[in-house]
């Protein structure tokens, strides 16, 4: 499995996904070239990215002005991501892979600072929200660990116990997409 995943200290919960794993060959973060993204993806039948994005893709790290300038996987990349297993954990992979009719386990929109709860209009504290991600992080790892990935949707949000408007915000955002053929063909 190649990771892609920015070091940013808000999206640092993620790595609970892949540490440890067995199956990790290689982690890209964002000192990688746009090259080196697309020889690390094609090295690997499974590509787990994670962090901060849109609907175009996955961020590296802001610039110093707090803008996000670069995606580390973006439509340049989906002609190496196609009929490749993907985990997209960013906000709105889901958008991304239907997009482009990629297969895997993506999130749509999830809450991971005060600002996006802000935006979203769901109530939660910076204490909550470390709390309840890191809680998310470790339930998503076990059923990665476990479940086959189009039951993962439901077993994320059977595995909320906690009900907060943070929580099933989150829990409710995790989506299974099949391989889509002919999907966005060309559109970028």
């Amino acid at each position: 499995m190649i990771v892609i995943h920015a070091n940013d200290p808000t999206t640092q919960f993620l790595s609970q996904l892949y540490s440890g794993r067995e199956d990790v060959s290689m982690r890209i973060d964002e000192r990688a070239t746009t090259s080196e993204v697309m020889r690390a993806i094609r090295s690997d039948d499974t590509i787990m990215m994670l962090g901060h994005g849109n609907e175009w893709g996955v961020f590296s790290k802001p610039d110093k002005n707090g803008k996000y300038t670069r995606h580390l996987v973006g439509y340049r990349n989906v002609d190496f991501l196609r009929g490749k297993t993907c985990i997209g954990i960013w906000c709105h992979a889901n958008k991304f892979a239907e997009r482009y009719g990629l297969q895997g386990l993506f999130s749509g929109m999830i809450i991971s600072e005060l600002q996006e709860a802000s935006d979203n209009d769901v109530p939660t504290t910076q204490e909550e929200l470390t709390r309840e991600n890191e809680k998310f992080a470790q339930r998503l790892r076990y059923c990665l660990d476990h479940y086959p990935f189009n039951e993962i949707p439901e077993r994320m949000r059977a595995m909320d116990d906690v009900h907060s408007p943070l929580t099933e915000f989150n829990y409710a955002r995790i989506y299974y997409a099949a391989e889509v053929h002919n999907a966005a063909e060309g559109s970028r």
